[in-house]
């Protein structure tokens, strides 16, 4: 049952307003769920606007209609409250209609909408509606809006009455033809005087009734007219509002791509331009700067002179360059300076606030029309209904009247009454009142109906402006889209432009930056060498470090043959290792070698004032050469005596030197010759320690250069432009030395007048201290006494509380709980009581908030609730039954 009334739901139609901009007429869509698509909306509005020339906009925000709006569960839901807004403006306005029985409806007194009502209740309540406009109507050259007429116009009033409700007698011995009433203009031949007297009043009254009637329902129709008028302006006015806030939102697009655009053309303009008039004086800097000599002489070598920075630039192509970019810099800035004035074209904010205004102001007027539609022309409805009861019942009582003068006279007639023609008269008498009374209705009705069908005309006209004034704003706004449209495409065009023009500028920046990779490249070729250096010492002293160890292995080797290894069987030289007599393998690895030091021009020699900055930041490398001894080599493995066996250790080298010479036949004979049999101490000779000290050096050299490179480009400086820096602070510093002693004497001397002031300050000081101490001795004693009070409600250090045992003894000991109100659960710490007195008064020094735990446990001694809060406090007792004043001991 659930699931078939769910899929009955979701079967039902989507109900969809669309309000034509340019008419203000409204077209209800019924679209099945599955059909809901922007395509068949189009197909269904195609009688109003042709599909290729319709714009549908949804909103607030106003944005084009898709499939995927359409879809949206909120995005119908806001146009279902759009319906549901409009509609309640519709039944707000039948309230005030006036029934056409001349009673007024439930509610008619109150309020017609009001402005913001009709226009802009869709911001606050998030309803939205779907605008239809046409293409058309953004064209110049379209043709003018049609005034707009209402009907009726005019109204077609009765000239003759309808037929007579009163059926009057014939004379004596005639009959009236059955179905047919007499008329005015056919009254039957030889009817009583009486009877066409009668007759004429009630014709006259049906006549007057008869033209009432259609007053009063020309009234309600042009009523209607007029709503429906107004309901049309409203949406056009709403339809203008979605396309100005469409066109708001593009223009505020715009405005943020420009500002953004504008900013970072004029940074990198201001760049470029910098670059460009800078260009020629960079040239001239770059004639002053001369090139290393080593440099200089390596240009010799090849052929060429160079003795400048200058010398290196190809100067006449990149002055052809720099006027290829200062041809590009100017055309940039004229295309940005036609890209500001086509955005000052779409208008500055004073003029779109006018313009708004006026829009403001056409509202207004609609406003004014629909106010005036909803108090005049209904209380004019309201007078003609009125009126027009007035002759209903008017003429209502002429029949009533004339029929019973006619009943009388018949009556007469037959009995011979002498009072008939008194009766007669009296009927007379009372028609013609009734007829002098309903004289000014009449007139009355035909004046309400004219000043309606004014009214009526000045609605159409409304209409006729309000239609017109929305074709030339619909144009304004497709021009200012167009205008939009262009700024945006030359802000690409010019973006485009920018980063074109920055990629040409890199060029000129190479000017500019020439000093300083000059120096960089300088920086560059030290580090190099510096780098080629370390890594061939490093090789070198490596490779000296595994001779070293060779030969201390050697040495070993040969000791444990001539020692206990000549006792062993030859089964362990022949079995289990094979290689006990042969000497370790010679170690001779092949390194790259450091092609690249020898392509380095020598920048050492004659360094010049670069060189002398740069080496200024090597204290350490002079420390390093200047005393090699301090670096010492890692020692060996088996290197136990090196001091002591120097002269051993350079004859063990070579005898190790000797033997890796030799081949693996004569290596045993090698091991008994050179071998010492009454030493087992092996010693590694001290040639290895000045190469590993070199190697230590040049690695040092090589990452302070790699550090000074970090520094320069975080931003910092060399050593030695800090002290240039301090040099040219002592001498600014030096002219200022009398100045800060005159300063300085001031100094003092404003020193002595405070010393003065303080000490004259605290004299008086002493006074006022002696002057206040009775007073402060009674304050002391008045807080004494405040203290004193026993608290109740609250309990804080130093408040004083009374402490009543509750009966329940812990330990022999009673329990005492303070005196309160709502302040439950502090209780008096056992340490600071003697005995069980019957209370105690105490000042409170210390209170502990806990948490009661599990029942019968130390955490919960009072029995209470577990989780609830009690407070233990500690208190100097003040006093207890039969005591005086005592401390507590906590």
């Amino acid at each position: 049952m659930a699931s078939s009334t769910m899929a009955s739901a979701a079967a039902q139609p989507i109900q969809i307003r669309v309000l034509a901009a340019s008419t203000g007429a409204t077209y209800p869509i019924s679209l099945h769920p599955n059909e809901l698509s922007v395509a068949n909306i189009r197909r269904r509005l195609a009688g109003a606007v042709e599909p290729q020339d319709q714009i549908l906009l949804i909103g607030p925000p106003y944005k084009v209609v898709k499939d995927s709006l359409l879809r949206s569960t909120d995005v119908l839901k806001s146009l279902r409250l759009g319906d549901e807004e409009d509609g309640a403006v519709q039944q707000q306005q039948k309230r005030t209609e006036y029934e056409p029985n001349g009673s007024e409806v439930d509610g008619s007194s109150s309020s017609s909408p009001n402005k913001a009502t009709r226009f802009g209740s869709a911001e606050r309540t998030g309803s939205r509606r779907i605008f239809l406009f046409s293409k058309r109507d953004f064209v110049e050259n379209s043709p003018e809006a049609p005034p707009c007429t209402l009907e009726p116009m005019e109204l077609t009033l009765p000239t003759e009455p309808d037929p007579s409700p009163v059926a009057f007698p014939w004379v004596a011995g005639q009959q009236q033809p059955p179905g047919e009433t007499s008329t005015l203009s056919a009254s039957p031949v030889g009817a009583s005087p009486l009877y066409q007297a009668l007759e004429v009043y009630e014709r006259r009254f049906m006549l007057h009734l008869c033209r009432g009637r259609a007053l009063a329902d020309g009234a309600d129709v042009r009523l209607v007219s007029m709503r429906n008028c107004a309901s049309e302006m409203i949406v056009m006015a709403r339809a203008l509002r979605a396309a100005v806030s469409n066109l708001s939102d593009h223009r505020n697009g715009a405005s943020r791509t420009r500002a953004e655009f504008a900013s970072a053309f004029q940074t990198t303009s201001a760049e470029h331009d910098g670059l460009l008039q800078r260009f020629e004086g960079r040239l001239a800097d770059l004639a002053t700067i001369s090139l290393h000599p080593s440099l200089m002489g390596i240009a010799r070598a090849s052929g060429r002179v160079m003795e400048t920075l200058l010398d290196t630039v190809p100067v006449e192509r990149e002055r052809a360059w720099m006027q290829r970019c200062q041809t590009s810099h100017q055309r940039l800035a004229g295309l940005f300076a036609e890209l500001e004035g086509e955005f000052g074209r779409l208008g500055s904010s004073s003029e779109w606030e006018r313009i708004a205004k006026e829009d403001s102001a056409a509202e207004d007027e609609i406003a004014k029309l629909v106010e005036e539609i909803e108090s005049d022309a209904v209380d004019v409805c309201k007078r003609q209904g009125l009126r027009l009861n007035q002759l209903t019942s008017e003429h209502g009582e002429v029949t009533r009247v004339i029929v019973r003068a006619v009943s009388d006279d018949d009556g007469s007639e037959t009995t011979g009454d002498s009072h008939s023609q008194e009766d007669a008269q009296a009927a007379f008498v009372t028609l013609e009142k009734i007829s002098k009374g309903s004289v000014d209705v009449l007139p009355s009705m035909e004046s309400d109906d004219a000043a309606l069908r004014d009214l009526m005309l000045r609605v159409a006209d409304g209409k006729t402006t309000v239609m017109r004034r929305m074709q030339r704003r619909l144009r304004d706004v497709s021009s200012a889209q167009s205008g939009i449209q262009r700024v945006i495409s030359s802000v690409g065009v010019l973006r485009d432009a920018i980063a074109q023009q920055s990629e040409d500028m890199a060029h000129l920046t190479h000017i500019s930056e020439l000093p300083a990779a000059y120096r960089g490249f300088l920086n560059e070729i030290r580090r190099r060498r510096a780098y080629g250096e370390a890594v061939t010492s490093t090789s070198e002293a490596m490779i000296q470090r595994l001779a070293s160890m060779r030969a201390d292995e050697v040495k070993a080797r040969e000791g444990f043959l001539r020692g206990s290894g000549r006792h062993l069987m030859p089964a362990f030289f022949e079995v289990f290792l094979p290689t006990l007599a042969t000497p370790p393998p010679l170690y001779t690895p092949q390194l790259p070698s450091m092609v690249e030091l020898d392509t380095l021009p020598d920048i050492n020699a004659t360094d010049g004032a670069a060189e002398s900055s740069s080496n200024s930041g090597l204290p350490l490398d002079k420390q390093i050469s200047a005393d090699n001894k301090g670096v010492s080599s890692a020692s060996t493995l088996t290197d136990s005596q090196p001091q002591e066996h120097e002269g051993k250790g350079s004859d063990a080298e070579v005898a190790g030197a000797s033997a890796a010479a030799g081949g693996s036949g004569d290596m045993e004979q090698h091991l008994i010759v050179c071998a010492d049999e009454n030493s087992n101490d092996i010693i590694m000779g001290t040639g290895g320690h000045e190469v590993a000290a070199d190697a230590v050096r040049k690695t040092l050299q090589y990452e302070n250069f790699v550090l000074r490179q970090a520094i320069e480009r975080m931003g910092g400086k060399m050593p030695k432009a800090y002290i240039e820096e301090a040099e040219k602070q002592r001498k600014v510093d030096a002219p200022r030395k009398s100045s800060d002693e005159e300063f300085a004497a001031m100094k003092a001397e404003l020193d002595t007048i405070r010393k003065e002031l303080e000490i004259a300050k605290a004299s008086r000081s002493k006074e006022v201290d002696a002057a206040a101490g009775d007073r402060n001795h009674d304050q002391e004693g008045m807080k004494q006494k405040i203290c004193d009070k026993i608290s109740h409600s609250s309990f804080a250090v130093g408040d004083v509380g009374l402490f009543m045992p509750t009966g329940r003894g812990v330990g022999g000991k009673r329990t005492y709980l303070a005196f309160h109100t709502n302040c439950p659960h502090r209780y008096l710490s056992t340490d600071s009581i003697e005995g069980n007195p019957d209370y105690v008064l105490g000042r409170i020094v210390y209170q502990e908030e806990l948490i009661a735990g599990e029942s019968g446990t130390d955490s919960n001694p009072y029995g209470l609730k577990p989780g609830t809060k009690f407070w233990i406090l500690t208190v100097e007792v003040l006093k207890v039954p039969g005591s005086g004043s005592r401390s507590s001991q906590p």
